[in-house]
């Protein structure tokens, strides 16, 4: 089929209908913000997966010391799941493997096939971020203490000024 007769085939249709058309506009209008929205996003994850590859290590090391999460302001970051290793097998890989060996102890080729395809992936940890609606723990705790010292003050400077009344009082008397 020629190139002339391909174009010929193409035929479009004109959109009377108003409605249809204020759709299509729509339509139009979304395909083209999800398709900037994506772009940014794929930006976003660079982004993030760069400080996530800085964070990480800080937060498992924390595990080690029983911690459990990096309290930043009024920010939160916790490992939501740990990380492991998992082994899979590749069995294509082994069973190939098996047909171009000839060994009556078939069992123990499989096995050692398997032992030879056995693929380790690293299932990375991971972590989550929360915006804390309440102060964090340190912050109640110093305010707690700036209030009971200043309450401390304020009793200390009162007493002062009662002794002080109390002084003038017996010099008069003398």
């Amino acid at each position: 089929m020629k190139l002339e007769e391909l174009y010929n085939q193409i035929t479009e249709k004109q959109v009377e209908d108003p409605e249809l058309i204020a759709q299509i506009k729509d339509f139009a209008e979304l395909s083209d913000e999800i398709d900037r929205t994506s772009a940014k996003l794929k930006l976003l994850q660079s982004k993030y997966k760069n400080l996530e590859d800085i964070i990480r290590p800080v937060l498992e090391e924390l595990d080690e010391t029983k911690e459990k999460a990096l309290e930043v302001e009024n920010i939160l970051v916790t490992i939501k799941r740990k990380g492991f290793d998992r082994t899979s097998y590749a069995y294509k890989d082994a069973l190939e493997w098996v047909r171009k060996r000839i060994n009556p102890a078939m069992q123990k080729i499989v096995d050692d096939s398997l032992e030879q395809t056995a693929k380790t992936a690293t299932i990375a940890s991971q972590i989550g971020v929360q915006k804390l609606e309440e102060e964090s723990k340190l912050s109640k705790f110093m305010d707690r203490l700036k209030g009971a010292w200043k309450n401390f003050t304020q009793k200390l400077s009162a007493a002062n000024n009662q002794l002080s009344q109390d002084i003038d009082v017996l010099k008069s008397k003398v």
